[in-house]
């Protein structure tokens, strides 16, 4: 079992070089942090509930993760698979007809009549009841909706007559309950989406569909198991010590009645660009019997600290008590729950019948990685700065892309495509043919066995047309497809295909957007830096960078912010840094592409050479903790300076910083404006706090958002000026306030005591 300490500390060890730059796990999936799942419930009643019935999959089942096959919980009313039915609180004593919604009914606590004899100073009571009614009483906070039936009475009040000493009381008391009834109508209006499409394999979405987190994967896309849930949070919040079950990856029901000799096959890697799983973790399969009605473990599983990286197969027989209808298997892991952990990885999950026992092959040549750019250098930049270069020199002379061969033998080469669309509209002259590399030496002339890389051109080819739009940002589509001259060496299709979107906004980029980990440098007053070489000389308006929260919370840390000018290749003076008055501190965004705008002090543009460099000088010595794209690797543009000189990073991939330059867009891509709104004079107050905090300056609508130190939402509003947080743990939190097109208008610390 692991904790986050002890991965801290392992982390010193293998960076290897230097003990000044260092790679953490992630303690969440950023990625999933934007995907919300349906409301299920709300408040104690089923009403407006989605409920899911999964259709029954006929053989064989096939999924190489290059598409998703995962349910998706966003049905909507409308739907042409959704049905509703309504359930009612109060029905006749068959449950066949509602009762009418104008009755009310009590039981008999709150309905009968009551008479109370007096003798002597002692009482005695007796009590009749009104006439019963047989009510059958359904409870609409659960489904499936279940009730029993009850007697109950149309009058909700108690009669009370009282006989003294043989003589009764002309008054008669009465308590009512009419205002106040035990039962009345209520109703709810449930929603059944049948999933019967039978590309949908997948019955949860548990297990995190992706394309980076996998080392050489056989085909595009993996499944991912790991200590987050479904949403991107641990399991286990704030507990290092918990090691526990977590994510499980399970299939619809599946039809293997009257089959015989049924094989599951699929690939399995342990960490990959992920976390390792050590020997407490493991991975597990899992079948549902349908006539035991119940979970059954298969005896295959997996521990941890297994070779880490390796694909290995396994090939498991379905035991003949499962050969039924309704048949499902699991694959579910024992991890550290508390972080972005313990990361198994899983591929080409096939189930067939009349099956050998040993391992069939999978005959299939599939792309392995996705392509994320068609220019050198970077995977985003500025529309105009690009329109105003030579486009032809701006794209990469030679592409690059990763294909398996699952084949016996080497595969037969047949052309493949290039395709690139604006606004659906083909491109110049694509597609493109894809010829056969085998005049060069790093090729055969055949796909060969397992993963090779294959190069393609593309600048003497394609260039993105300056002219397509004089919008202030541009999107291109691009597609990739490879092939065999067999078809039975090339059985899948579907992982043939690769698609991206090129964009030009108004920023560079190195990195594909995903971060796999945390990269830091440690050092009190330690400087990171970024080189970028710019199409052309222009002005700054700010930095994004996209920060995660890892194993040491530093989100309370500040930096300087800070651009250099080129010096020999390292960074030179100062162009621009903060001041210790208005230092930055890392906040963190929650979503893919989710990168913080941090810009420069009472809003300043930067003039800046070609090449520069941006990043910081940091106050504490700690690792701030940057997202790490490790599916691309700049580590040759990332420099670090904690001694007093500089040296690259040793550790292969991208820093997530993006320079942001003037342009007719604002940083968040959505507006056109010529300079980004500064941050409003808002005054946070008192602070500290045991109770309220109040927000006053602020003059146009706004979001204020709550984070902890860890930055987990803890609240989140619009318009509130006065703001309880009196339920919440001591300690310091980041108050942030947006306007409501996302420009931060103000950021604070406040302490809670």
């Amino acid at each position: 079992m692991k904790n986050f300490l002890t991965i801290l500390l392992a982390s010193f060890s293998f960076v290897g070089i230097s003990q000044e730059e260092i790679l953490s796990p992630l303690m969440t999936n950023p990625t999933l942090q934007s995907k919300q799942q349906p409301i299920q419930k709300i408040g104690n009643s089923i009403d407006s509930t989605f409920i899911y019935v999964m259709d029954t999959l006929s053989m064989p089942v096939w999924d190489d993760f290059s598409i998703n096959k995962f349910v998706k919980y966003n049905a909507t009313y409308t739907d042409g698979n959704v049905t509703s039915q309504w359930y009612y609180h109060l029905m006749n004593s068959t449950n066949t007809v509602p009762q009418n919604p104008t009755l009310i009914f009590c039981d008999s606590t709150h309905a009968r009549h009551d008479t109370v004899s007096v003798v002597g100073g002692i009482g005695t009571t007796t009590s009749d009841y009104f006439i019963p009614n047989s009510v059958w009483v359904n409870d609409l906070s659960t489904y499936p909706v279940s009730g029993q039936l009850r007697t109950l009475y149309q009058e909700c009040y108690v009669l009370i007559d009282s006989i003294i000493d043989g003589v009764p009381d002309p008054s008669q008391d009465t308590i009512y309950f009419t205002s106040s009834p035990d039962f009345v109508q209520d109703s709810a209006n449930v929603f059944t989406v049948l999933v019967s499409d039978p590309n949908i394999v997948w019955a949860d979405n548990f297990a995190y569909h992706n394309y980076t987190y996998a080392v050489n994967p056989w085909s595009l896309g993996v499944a991912t198991l790991d200590g987050v849930d479904e949403n991107g949070w641990p399991y286990d919040w704030g507990n290092l010590s918990a090691h526990e079950p977590a994510d499980v990856l399970t299939s619809r029901p599946i039809n293997l009645a009257g089959l015989t000799n049924v094989y599951l096959t699929f690939l399995y890697q342990a960490q990959g660009n992920g976390n390792a799983p050590e020997l407490s973790d493991s991975l597990i399969l899992d079948f549902w019997i349908p006539s035991f009605d119940a979970w059954q473990t298969s005896g295959w599983y997996s521990l941890g600290a297994i070779t880490n990286n390796v694909w290995d197969t396994v090939h498991w027989p379905i035991p003949t008590v499962g050969l039924a209808d309704g048949f499902r298997f699991r694959l579910r892991n024992w991890a550290s729950t508390s972080g972005a952990l313990d990361h198994w990885h899983i591929d080409y999950v096939n189930l067939k019948a009349n099956d050998l026992p040993s391992v069939s092959n999978f005959s299939d040549l599939a792309i392995s990685e996705p392509i994320n750019t068609l220019l050198k250098d970077y995977t985003a930049v500025p529309w105009d700065h690009y329109k105003n270069a030579v486009s032809t020199e701006k794209m990469l002379d030679t592409a690059r892309i990763k294909v398996y061969n699952s084949d016996l033998t080497p595969t037969n080469y047949a052309n493949g495509e290039l395709e690139v669309r604006f606004g659906g509209i083909l491109q110049g002259g694509s597609p493109y043919v894809l010829m056969n590399p085998s005049i060069s030496a790093e090729w055969t002339g055949n796909w060969e066995l397992g993963i090779n890389t294959y190069r393609y051109p593309v600048a003497s080819n394609y260039s993105y047309n300056p002219a397509a739009t004089s919008a202030a940002q541009a999107k291109f589509d691009v597609k990739l497809n490879i092939d065999a001259a067999v078809s039975g060496s090339n059985v899948y299709d579907v992982n043939d295909t690769t698609y991206y979107e090129q964009k030009f906004d108004n920023y560079y980029a190195y990195d594909d957007g995903s971060a796999e980990q945390a990269y830091g440098i440690t050092g009190s007053h330690g400087k990171l830096a970024v080189k970028f070489t710019a199409y052309e000389e222009d002005t700054l308006t700010g930095i994004l960078m996209h920060f995660v929260p890892s194993v040491d919370n530093t989100s309370a840390d500040l930096f300087l912010l800070t651009v250099w000018e080129d010096n020999g290749g390292v960074p030179g003076n100062i162009i621009y840094q903060d001041d210790y008055f208005n230092t930055n501190h890392p906040e963190y965004s929650g979503a893919i592409n989710g990168f913080r705008y941090y810009t420069f002090m009472n809003d300043q543009h930067i003039k800046v050479p070609q090449t520069f460099y941006v990043g910081w000088e940091q106050i504490e010595s700690n690792s701030l903790n940057i997202g790490f794209d490790k599916n691309i690797d700049n580590k040759s543009k990332n420099f670090r300076n904690v001694t007093g000189t500089w040296q690259a990073s040793s550790l292969p991939g991208t820093i997530m910083i993006r320079p942001v330059f003037s342009t007719a867009l604002n940083y968040s891509l959505s507006e056109d404006e010529e300079i980004i709104d500064t941050q409003q004079e808002v005054i946070v107050f008192p602070n500290p706090t045991n109770g309220e905090i109040n927000l006053m300056g602020l003059t146009q609508e706004f979001s204020v958002t709550i984070y902890d130190l860890s930055g987990r939402q803890v609240f989140q509003d619009l318009n509130q000026n006065q703001i309880d947080m009196s339920y919440l743990e001591t300690g310091i939190y980041i108050v942030n306030v947006r306007s409501l097109s996302g420009e931060i208008l103000h950021t604070t610390k406040v302490v809670k005591e």
